[in-house]
């Protein structure tokens, strides 16, 4: 009884300052329980690597586009786009990896590898939203400014676009790895020295740091782009079939957009408008965890919970990483033929 006193009194739920006797505090029980987490995540978990095989050998086929030719912009970016989300995929399917295996005779934790993988999709992302947004810019230019996007959008300006962009996420995501607190210990189940994670050692602040300016704004800036993007190719599209009918009915033809143009513009509508479902719980989150400091790995109540919402922010971008395969089949003639 004096054992269970004195536990008791070490709670952070037990008020000290009335008199002699505790008196227990009201407390909220979590949104999620670790359990419930745990149930939730194995449930995804087989879904999510399913989709990531499929998605590793779409993207591998998805570099026909190297078959094709990198002379024009268009190819050089879904090709590099291609490469990036199958990086991406890889990664994830990784993660998915970490409960479905016994990790007791590994030199690490599989939980460790995976928070150690989270660098590597994290990078991978924000290179497919640059490549997205830079997809989008080149159509965008080519509708308002058809005599100078071939000035613009060279194959060596693509090529250099894509280098900054690798380096800055390098430089960025760079601080984020370096503050990642690694350290051995000896394992109590086989008595071998293995590397495990050390978060009295992590440096918070930098890794915060270096995620939100490495991952969070270029993902939100990139995303608000193709969104904008995507509408204004919608209207303009719908625009020009509505003055393409008027000039057919008058016997005129209207050269405002061929039909090999209207058909990429299409392809990338729907490769802007995968991005953006694919992208938006993960935006979404972002924005309400800026405005709502709670929302965190960290919080007693909201944990878990956040744990689950990034385990379903990532099934949305593993599904929409995967899934560009059918579009490119389905709508580029020339695709279908290098393909076969």
């Amino acid at each position: 009884m004096e054992k269970n006193y004195r536990d008791e009194a070490k709670s952070p739920f037990i008020n000290n300052t009335a008199g002699n006797r505790p008196t227990i505090l009201p407390t909220a029980l979590p949104l999620m329980t670790y359990d419930q987490y745990l149930v939730f995540n194995m449930c995804v978990s087989p879904i999510t690597i399913v989709i990531c095989t499929f998605g590793i050998f779409s993207n591998i086929i998805n570099i026909v586009f190297y078959k094709m030719g990198l002379t024009s912009a268009s190819n050089i970016s879904l090709f590099l786009l291609a490469i990036a989300d199958a990086f991406s995929v890889c990664a994830i399917l990784l993660i998915s990896f970490q409960d479905m295996f016994d990790d007791s005779h590994l030199p690490m934790k599989m939980g460790d590898v995976a928070l150690l993988t989270t660098h590597a999709f994290y990078f991978f992302s924000a290179m497919c939203s640059w490549i997205t947004t830079v997809i989008s810019m080149e159509r965008t230019c080519c509708i308002i400014y058809p005599m100078k996007v071939k000035q613009i959008f060279t194959p060596r300006n693509i090529y250099a676009m894509v280098t900054a962009m690798v380096i800055y996420q390098i430089a960025t995501g760079l601080p984020k790895s370096l503050a990642t607190g690694l350290t051995t210990t000896t394992s109590p189940l086989t008595n071998k020295t293995i590397t495990i994670f050390d978060f009295t050692k992590l440096d918070r602040y930098m890794y915060t740091t270096s995620q939100f300016i490495s991952f969070s704004v270029p993902n939100l800036i990139c995303f608000i782009i193709v969104l904008v993007a995507t509408i204004f190719f919608i209207v303009n599209f719908k625009q020009s079939r509505q003055l393409r009918k008027t000039m057919s009915g008058s016997g005129e033809k209207s050269d405002k957009m061929s039909d090999k143009d209207a058909r990429l513009v299409r392809l990338v509508i729907l490769i802007c408008i995968i991005y953006i479902i694919g992208t938006a719980p993960n935006t979404v989150v972002f924005l309400v965890q800026a405005t709502y400091r709670p929302l965190n790995r960290a919080d007693p109540y909201l944990g878990n919970f956040y744990l689950a919402l990034l385990v379903i922010t990532i099934w949305f971008q593993d599904t929409a990483s995967s899934v560009n395969f059918f579009v490119y089949f389905g709508m580029g003639s020339k695709f279908k033929e290098t393909f076969k």
